[in-house]
């Protein structure tokens, strides 16, 4: 069974933030974060966006592991006073399995209708001004700091699901 359970506490977070050290620790290609800055960026408190923005983090677990993760981010900004009326989603990491990948994003359109949001938009960072999209070739070559590596399967599971 699936459980997608908010992150809450320091731990949880920082379990968040782990997360894709186990899920590509064996892959050449992807380039880890700095663990201290990712809990910046992700902290309520540090982190000057959350003026205007809020978030929700979410890990993935099936018989007590981590098997995924997402943030579910809304821009106030973005939606007042831009008008787009989206809900955005990053951090999206997940084993390759299309249930647990399905599971997260559906937490990412119950946020959006919950606060009257008509579409999502992801992966992508806080703003326009970071990381954003997901990789669909280039799986043999390094990522650099300002570009999420994922593996072949992610973009096929967003077909799979009906995500453009």
């Amino acid at each position: 069974m699936i459980e997608i359970l908010p992150v809450e506490t320091p731990q949880q977070l920082k379990e968040f933030v782990t997360f894709p050290f186990q899920l590509y620790k064996n892959n050449p290609y992807w380039v880890p974060p700095l663990i201290k800055d990712e809990l910046e960026t992700l902290d309520k408190e540090k982190n000057p966006v959350f003026k205007n923005a809020e978030a929700h983090y979410y890990l993935a677990k099936k018989g007590g592991k981590p098997v995924g993760r997402i943030a579910v981010i809304i821009n106030h900004l973005e939606v007042n006073e831009i008008g787009k009326k989206k809900v955005r989603f990053g951090w999206f990491d997940v084993v390759d399995d299309i249930q647990v990948s399905e599971a997260l994003l559906n937490k990412v359109l119950e946020t959006g209708k919950a606060h009257s949001l008509e579409y999502a938009e992801g992966p992508v960072g806080f703003s326009n001004m970071e990381k954003a999209g997901i990789l669909t070739k280039g799986f043999e070559e390094m990522n650099t700091m300002i570009t999420w590596y994922h593996h072949p399967y992610y973009a096929q599971h967003f077909e799979q699901l009906g995500w453009e």
